[in-house]
Formats: structure tokens, C-alpha cells, sequence
């Protein structure tokens, strides 16, 4: 899976589009003052390892290392990212190995972006961003200059260029391939019963008393009867709900069993479409439930999940291709680590 991986890593979106949001941007932010404390500035240019006589520095490494840290910010806790920091480096290491590499046999082949291609992958990094301040923002907080951005974007040209043509001669996937696949894999492919619901919440603290229960009940009691009587549901919960998805006219989207409280799933699936639950109450407060769809349990059929297939096993198809391609690069090259 190295190779999966790694392309995914040397994306020059990665390096950025995990930036999206404040909590993000912090994580970010400490991943450098890490560095700063690690890292002096006159290190930066100290040789980490070479590929073929092309130095990696260890400026270039700590650059890596932020990618990392940026992706791996919004599932590690602040506290345990320092900790990893040791890792993280031994997989930026590897990952430059990799890249300089591919950009090796880049050059070699003569695989060169051209000014407007460069140009429409900017645009489509840039529109990514609420606006070209906050892509600004996020350039500045990851240290890159446009400049880098350009040549990083250059870069990311250069593998997707080597990762086609080392792909290449993989076969098309077959018929017969995607029916053995969904004969082996038709569990992943059964389908539980399902419901989609809608429904008006009226939140109860739990110290709250019994009067103010009962208040509360009796308040949803007379929005079902209005519903009930003819009421538009959606628009009813976008008034009166304290839900989030009031936004939505109380919509739920499809869930199965097993997701969502057991009072309040027991009422959802015990409706048929259009059936209006009593009030209902759970731990949060009190529901008026609409089900607007009920499936059965069933198989997804071969037509359905046909080009899922289809693209799931032309992917493992390429992947196996380029993970050979590169290990024959990686056996042929001339590759040093600095002695520590």
C-alpha cells in the first residue's frame, strides 16, 4: 500500500487543503513551533540522505513533516502530536526519497507540464478555498511561498505524468474480474433495512422538572396535531425544531439500526412512509417522527455496483503496477542516509 500512500502524500493539495478551518490552522502553527525549537535555521541545508547524488536537506524534511502533521491534525489531540514528531520525520524521509525519485524519471523521459497546464492546476488547488485571502492565509501559516507553490504544483504534474505512463499497460478490467469480485466480496454488498426520517425536537434538560417536561410535551402535543391536520412537516420543524437539521425540514437522511437512539429508533422503523409518530421521548427531549422511506434488507445487485467495481479494481490494478514500477527505481538508485 506504500505507493497508495505516498501519491496521496506528495499531492501538492495535501499539503493545504487540510489547512480548512481555525482548529486546523492551530495545529498547524504549533507543527512549526515544534520545528523552530528542533530545527535551527542553520541546520536547514544539512544533508538528511541523497538519491543518485541529489541532497535532501533537512529544511526539506521539516517542510514534509508540516504536510504530515496538517493531515494528521484533525485526528491526533494537540498533546500527542510531539510525540509523533519522531515518526513523522522517518516518513517524510521516505516519502522525498520516493518523490525525488519519480521526479528523477521525470526528467529522464522528458515528462515537462506545460504553463497552462500549471496554471489549471493552481486554479484548482485555489478554488478549494473560501476566497484567495484565505488560500493566502494558508500559504503564509504553512510557510510556502508562491513561488514553491508553483514548483510544488510543477512536481505533483511531474508524478501524475510517471504514475501514467508506469500504469499504463495495465489490462482493463474484465467482466468475469468484477463478477468473481462480487461473488467473493457479496457480503460488503447486503444492505440492512434502512428508514429515512424527519422530525421536530424539543430539547429537555435532564435536571429539568416534571412541570417543565410536561410543558414541553404538551408544546410538541400541539405542533403534531398541526402536522397531523395538514401541516407542511418541513416547514414546521424549520420553525419550531431544536435541531440542527430544522435546516432541512427535519431531515435525517436514510439510517439503519443501530445509529440513532433506541426509543427514538424504534418508533422510525416501527412507521410506514408518511405514518406520524405519537411523541416520543428520548434523552435529549422530545420527537415528532415523519418517515418518508422504509427499505428492507437487501443485495445490492452486480448492474448496480457495477462501475464501483469496475473502478475499485482498476485502482488496485494501477496501484500493484506503480508499486512495482517504483521498487524497481528504488533497487537501481543510488540512495545514501546521512550517518546520525
Amino acid at each position: 500500500m506504500r505507493s497508495k500512500l505516498f501519491v496521496c502524500a506528495i499531492v501538492i493539495c495535501s499539503f493545504m487543503l487540510c489547512a480548512c478551518g481555525e482548529k486546523q490552522a492551530e495545529v498547524e502553527t504549533a507543527a512549526v513551533e515544534i520545528q523552530s525549537e528542533n530545527q535551527p535555521v542553520q541546520e536547514s541545508s544539512v544533508m538528511v540522505a541523497s538519491v543518485n547524488g541529489n541532497v535532501i536537506t533537512a529544511g526539506e524534511v521539516s517542510q514534509e513533516v508540516k504536510g504530515l502533521m496538517a493531515q494528521f491534525g484533525a485526528r491526533v489531540p494537540p498533546e500527542q502530536m510531539q510525540a509523533l514528531e519522531p515518526k513523522m520525520r522517518e516518513q517524510a524521509v521516505e516519502n522525498l526519497i520516493t518523490k525525488r525519485l519519480i521526479l528523477q524519471e521525470a526528467d529522464q523521459v522528458n515528462i515537462q507540464p506545460g504553463e497552462q497546464e500549471i496554471a489549471a492546476e493552481l486554479e484548482t488547488v485555489t478554488a478549494q478555498f473560501p476566497s484567495p485571502e484565505v488560500f493566502q492565509e494558508q500559504l503564509t501559516a504553512m510557510g510556502i511561498s508562491s513561488e514553491q507553490l508553483r514548483s510544488d504544483i510543477e512536481d505533483h504534474l511531474k508524478i501524475k505524468g510517471v504514475f501514467e505512463q508506469a500504469t499504463a499497460s495495465v489490462e482493463p478490467v474484465t467482466d468475469e474480474e468484477i463478477s468473481s469480485f462480487y461473488t467473493e466480496k457479496i457480503d460488503t454488498f447486503k444492505v440492512p433495512e434502512q428508514v429515512r426520517a424527519s422530525h421536530v425536537l424539543f430539547t429537555v434538560e435532564k435536571d429539568a422538572s416534571e412541570e417543565t417536561r410536561a410543558l414541553k410535551k404538551k408544546e410538541l402535543e400541539v405542533v403534531r396535531e398541526r402536522i397531523v391536520n395538514g401541516g407542511d412537516f418541513a416547514a414546521l420543524a424549520k420553525e419550531y425544531s431544536d435541531c440542527p437539521s430544522k435546516q432541512r425540514g427535519g431531515d435525517l437522511g436514510l439510517f439503519e439500526r443501530g445509529r440513532m437512539l433506541k426509543e427514538f429508533e424504534d418508533a422510525a422503523f416501527g412507521l410506514t412512509p408518511g405514518e406520524i409518530s405519537p411523541v416520543v421521548e428520548s434523552q435529549f427531549g422530545y420527537h415528532v417522527i415523519k418517515v418518508t422511506e422504509h427499505n428492507e434488507p437487501r443485495t445490492l445487485p452486480l448492474e448496480e455496483v457495477r462501475d464501483g467495481v469496475a473502478a475499485q479494481l482498476k485502482s488496485a490494478g494501477e496501484e500493484a503496477a506503480f508499486e512495482a514500477f517504483l521498487e524497481n527505481l528504488r533497487q537501481s538508485a543510488q540512495i545514501e542516509y546521512a550517518k546520525n
